[in-house]
C-alpha cells in the first residue's frame, strides 16, 4: 500500500497546474471583448478525438462494471493518453507571456482542466487503499 505523502504532493501539483492554466486565462472583465468563449483553433480533429477516446477509456477504466483486467487496461492507456495530451498543452501553456497580455481561451483552460481532472480522478484511485468493493455481476 502506497501512502498518501506522494498523492497529496501529486494532488498539489495538479490543483497548481490548474490554477496557473485558469489564471493565464485572463478572464478580466474590462477584456470581455476579446475573451473567446470557443477557440476553434485550439479544438482541433485531433484534441475532439483525443478527447472522446479519453471520455471513452475514462468511463471503462471506473465502471464498476466491468472485469477487473479491462478496467486496469483502461486506466493505464487513459493515464499514456492523457500524459501525452498534458504534454501538448502544456507546450502551449509554456507559450503564455501573462505579463505580456497573453491568454489562454476558456477552450484551452476546460481542455487543461478535464484531462488533469481525469487522470487526477484515477490517480487518486489507485493511490487510496482498495477494498474488495468490485461487482462481480457483468
Amino acid at each position: 500500500m502506497r501512502g498518501l505523502k506522494p498523492l497529496q504532493s501529486l494532488a498539489s501539483l495538479l490543483i497548481a497546474a490548474s490554477a496557473v492554466a485558469f489564471t493565464g486565462a485572463a478572464f478580466s472583465a474590462e477584456d470581455s471583448d476579446h475573451f473567446k468563449y470557443y477557440d476553434e483553433s485550439s479544438y482541433t480533429a485531433t484534441i475532439d478525438k483525443e478527447m472522446k477516446e479519453l471520455d471513452a477509456l475514462y468511463k471503462t477504466a471506473v465502471s464498476k462494471k466491468v472485469p477487473q483486467g479491462e478496467a486496469e487496461q483502461a486506466r493505464q492507456d487513459m493515464v499514456k493518453l492523457s500524459r501525452h495530451m498534458l504534454r501538448h498543452l502544456n507546450e502551449r501553456n509554456a507559450l503564455v507571456d501573462i505579463k505580456g497580455g497573453d491568454e489562454l481561451s476558456s477552450t484551452e483552460v476546460l481542455l487543461n482542466i478535464r484531462v488533469m481532472g481525469r487522470l487526477l480522478d484515477v490517480l487518486v484511485a489507485d493511490a487510496l487503499p482498495h477494498e474488495d468493493d468490485w461487482s462481480y455481476a457483468y
